[in-house]
């Protein structure tokens, strides 16, 4: 009459507790290739989500600069005093002109500003031929510069045009570096280590994609 009661077989439990679900895989964080790896033989720069850039890197919000031992690092600022118009990495006696602009997925943007640029140098005295090199076609220019005696003289320049995911990077070689391609093989690794991080913000065609300058870089105003 008094008879033990049967037990229900006990629910088996998860380490989570029952009625909760197993946590999903968090993605996995590019790797930060080493120096010697092939990857850095490719046309840079890079897009955010092929690199690690969580040390060895300066962020500027949609840029990223590899810190170079030597390197410095320059900004240019609108009239307003507040916007970055592009960053200038300077490696001995050459530089590197960086801009960056939100582009379409369907691409083509290079093709049809390079014509513009090449225009506009022309219009300026400048001589300018199109040439193939492992970043695609570029420009080689000889622009015309006044000395501070007076005296005209040229300055050659290398204009790079990249695109990568809904982004466009022009970069300027100057100096020293551009007058031949062997010349800026030093440059061509710091361009081949720049790291795009474009916002997912809906922006215009060729709206400047946001930068800030990082402690310590020198501000140049716009003028």
């Amino acid at each position: 009459m008094f008879g033990r009661k049967r037990r229900r077989p006990a629910e088996p439990e998860t380490p989570l507790g029952p009625g909760l679900q197993e946590p999903e895989a968090v993605p996995e964080r590019p790797s930060r290739p080493s120096d010697g790896d092939p990857v850095w033989s490719e046309p840079g720069p890079r897009d955010i989500a092929e690199i690690d850039t969580t040390s060895g890197y300066v962020d500027m919000g949609s840029l990223l600069i590899p810190a170079i031992p030597g390197m410095q690092l320059r900004t240019q600022l609108a009239k307003d005093g507040r916007t970055v118009l592009r960053a200038l990495l300077v490696l001995g006696a050459s530089g590197i002109q960086v801009s960056l602009a939100a582009a379409p997925k369907s691409g083509g943007v290079w093709d049809e500003l390079r014509a513009q640029i090449r225009s506009g140098m022309e219009s300026d005295g400048a001589h300018v031929e199109d040439v193939h090199t492992r970043y695609g076609d570029e420009l080689l220019a000889d622009l015309l510069v006044t000395l501070p005696d007076g005296s005209r003289a040229t300055s050659r320049m290398r204009v790079i045009g990249r695109e990568g995911p809904r982004w466009f990077a022009r970069l300027d070689i100057l100096g020293p570096a551009a007058q031949s391609l062997e010349a800026g093989g030093a440059l061509e690794k710091v361009i081949d280590r720049l790291v795009v991080a474009r916002d997912d913000a809906p922006r215009a065609r060729l709206d400047l994609l946001p930068l800030h300058v990082p402690e310590g870089a020198v501000e140049v105003p716009d003028v």
